[in-house]
């Protein structure tokens, strides 16, 4: 995929991340067996997991170990500080939502996922 067209994915799919994770709590359904198996965590770890693969892909390309690391750090950062701000939003808003530390962890945790399977794959 050319950088070019994977920075457009990566900025509609952060678009789509948005709306969902800010979409009033009355959105959302519930399934009773969901909150015993934790979904939402997977389904961040997932959304952001993705947003990741996406923005390694836009990144710069660089095959030396060094930059392999960089470009990688980098991208978990960007996206796991961006999980962060939707927190902070869900919280700020008001909207049945609120900002949730777990949350935050399963999007770092996908995101690392994301990344390190493209890494491990040789994907750089």
């Amino acid at each position: 995929m050319r950088r070019r067209q994977a920075a457009r994915l990566a900025v509609l799919w952060a678009l789509v991340v948005l709306v969902l994770t800010l979409a009033p709590e009355g959105g959302v359904p519930r399934w009773p067996w969901a909150a015993k198996v934790h979904l939402d965590k997977f389904v961040h770890a997932f959304l952001f997991g993705v947003q990741a693969v996406l923005a390694y892909w836009a990144f710069p390309a660089g095959n030396a170990p060094a930059r392999v690391q960089t470009r990688a750090g980098l991208v978990i950062l960007a996206t796991t500080l961006y999980g962060g701000l939707i927190e902070v939003l869900q919280e700020a808003l008001g909207q049945g939502r609120h900002g949730d530390l777990l949350d935050l962890a399963a999007d770092c945790a996908g995101a690392v996922a994301g990344v390190a399977f493209l890494v491990w794959r040789g994907r750089t």
